[in-house]
Parts: C-alpha cells; sequence; structure tokens
C-alpha cells in the first residue's frame, strides 16, 4: 500500500530561536522573506527556512539508520557514502539516468528513497515536500490553514528581541594566566630541528616585548548581538509526500523520533537557544481529516497508533537488513555508492 498526504507540524519557541539571515560586523539578523501581507502590499516577514527542516531531518535520520544497523561496534561507511546520507552526495561520471539502478536503491534504502540524493551518476528525486515555518502573525493570517488564524495577531517585529553575549578573553584572566607560556618565552626553532632560547640573543629583550605587544594586539574578547524570535511565538509548517510505502513512512517518524531525543532548531542550541514543542497531524490524500499524529514536548513524546506502526515496520525492517548487511556489506556500500 502506498500513501500520499501532508503532515502539518506547529513549532511553539520553548526558547529564543536564532535563525541567520544577515549578519554585520558581530551582529547577526533573522532571516526574512518578501511577501504580500493580507492587504497586498509588499512586506518583510521572518520564515525558518523549509530546507533547515529537511536538513534536520536528514541528519536525524541517518543516525537513526547507522545506530540501528549497528550490533556489536558502530557501523562505519566510506566518505562518499557519509555525505549522501548526512547530505545528499553529488553526483559525477558520466551523466546518464539508471532507472534501474535507483529503483534498487529506493527498495533497499528507505532514508535514501524519502529524502534523495545525488548518487553515483544521477539525481535520485527525495518523495518529501518540506515548506517554509511561517510564524503565526499579522502579516501572514492570509497564508495559514483556518484553525491557525488569529484576527487579533501581532506582527512578527513584536515577536522578536536582542540578545548580547560577551566572549571573554580568557587569557587576561589572571587565575588562569598560570596556565599560559609568555609568548616572549617560548622557544624558537632553528634549522635541523634544533631550538634555543631567546634569552641567548643580544637584543631578547626587545624582542620579547615585540612579541608581548603582538599577542596583545590580538585580543579574544569580543561582545556581540542575535537577534532572536522569542519564547512562546508558534511557526506553522507542511511536509507534503507521495506514494509512501509504509516503510518508508516508517523512514520519515524515525527521523522524527531521533531528532525528538534533543528537540531544537535553529542555531546557538549551545547556549539554549532553540527549544521546541511540536505537534502535528496527517492528512492522509491531502485533503482528508486530519489526525493526530505525533508530538514532542519538555516532558515526553507521543506517536500515534499509526506512527508507531509505522516506525516498528522501519525497525524490523532494518533489523532484517543488518543481517543482511553482515553477509553482504560490500554490495551496500557499492549500490549506494553508484557502483552497478
Amino acid at each position: 500500500m502506498r500513501i500520499s498526504g501532508r503532515l502539518s507540524l506547529a513549532w511553539t519557541l520553548l526558547s529564543p530561536l536564532s535563525h541567520i539571515g544577515e549578519s554585520v560586523g558581530p551582529d547577526s539578523y533573522l532571516a526574512t522573506q518578501s511577501i504580500l501581507d493580507p492587504a497586498g502590499r509588499p512586506t518583510e516577514v521572518f520564515v525558518y527556512s523549509g530546507n533547515a527542516i529537511r536538513g534536520m531531518l536528514r541528519d536525524a535520520g541517518a543516525k537513526y539508520l547507522l545506530d540501528h544497523l549497528s550490533r556489536d561496534s558502530i557501523v562505519q561507511v566510506p566518505l562518499e557514502v557519509f555525505y549522501l546520507l548526512w547530505s545528499g552526495g553529488a553526483i559525477g561520471g558520466d551523466q546518464k539516468i539508471d532507472i534501474d539502478q535507483a529503483r534498487r536503491i529506493r527498495k533497499v534504502m528507505p532514508h535514501l528513497s524519502i529524502f534523495g540524493g545525488g548518487v553515483g551518476n544521477q539525481i535520485m528525486p527525495g518523495k518529501l515536500s518540506v515548506s517554509d515555518a511561517l510564524p503565526l502573525c499579522a502579516e501572514t493570517q492570509h497564508l495559514l490553514p483556518g484553525q491557525w488564524r488569529k484576527p487579533n495577531a501581532v506582527s512578527w517585529r513584536a515577536m522578536t528581541a536582542e540578545r548580547s553575549y560577551t566572549r571573554t578573553d580568557d587569557a587576561k584572566d589572571e587565575n588562569k594566566r598560570v596556565y599560559l607560556i609568555d609568548p616572549a618565552d617560548q622557544l624558537e626553532a632553528l634549522p635541523g630541528g634544533q631550538q634555543v632560547s631567546m634569552l641567548a640573543d643580544p637584543d631578547a629583550e626587545r624582542r620579547r616585548q615585540e612579541k608581548r605587544d603582538k599577542a596583545q594586539s590580538k585580543p579574544q574578547q569580543m561582545r556581540y548581538t542575535v537577534e532572536v524570535l522569542q519564547p512562546g511565538a508558534q511557526l506553522w509548517s507542511e511536509i507534503d509526500f507521495i506514494d509512501l510505502l509504509e516503510v518508508e513512512l516508517g523512514a520519515l517518524v524515525a527521523a522524527f523520533d531521533e531528532w525528538a531525543k534533543r528537540p531544537t532548531i535553529g542555531g546557538k542550541a549551545n547556549v539554549g537557544m532553540g527549544r521546541v514543542a511540536l505537534e502535528s497531524h496527517l492528512s492522509i490524500n491531502t485533503y482528508d481529516e486530519p489526525e493526530a499524529f505525533l508530538a514532542v514536548n519538555q516532558e515526553d513524546r507521543f506517536l500515534s497508533r499509526r506512527a508507531t506502526e509505522a516506525r516498528d515496520s522501519y525497525d524490523d525492517y532494518l533489523g532484517k537488513y543488518r543481517e543482511h548487511l553482515e553477509t553482504n556489506r560490500e554490495g551496500m556500500v557499492r549500490l549506494i555508492g553508484g557502483e552497478v
């Protein structure tokens, strides 16, 4: 059975979101896009790139795949296969299309079937269409599904703020300098690999001061500002898909399941940005009544019966495929590496 439909995604920010579109010096600003507002006037609005969502899911799906193919040790793949799984790969060689090869890859690797990629000498299209995520704001009301429209919505600009940070120059911390070699005391290498202290040089003190001055002229301390979308803001996006097998839908659920272990979007997650809660609804045949599909929040995650069954079918497939790999690993590598 093949499934076509639409996954509607509602993202709620639990911490500030950084998604950079432009940088001026040390300051970064949110990505924006030109649209026509409800009155038909051109305006700018923040968007979170659909390409970023797709890349996030591809990364999570690749990790889920290789982790579940592992048994006693981590599965390692050649660099070109690594790039194919995580980045979509690249094409090379004679530019001819091998339909049979693409079909074999789709059958063997559901992850590649749904995300696509450059395989050998051809581009294999994926089965997902991932939209940009739009904020639920005044400027986008006419672009949102009915259930997400709010007559009293505020402008997206009222949802933004600026966060300033300082990167400290630790070399100026006297408590830490005991671990730092004075630049003036470092040894100079001589031909043949020998080293000599600068203290033997008649001009040692002058050269020592020059080195200190040079080191101090490159301070590591910096203050920078990041424009963010504030916690509590909501975004809406969609993923359309066509002709997914049950195991391919399972591969998509598995990607979300892996991502849910660290549910963040955007940049600067290392300082706590981009944490989100997610709700999604699935409409089979696109315009059917949507049903709850999967959700992620601060406490746990929810998978509907359909999502759980799809993921379980993918896990069963990976279990059988893992046994196949143990005897035919080279064949898999040649196949997804483009060798026929």
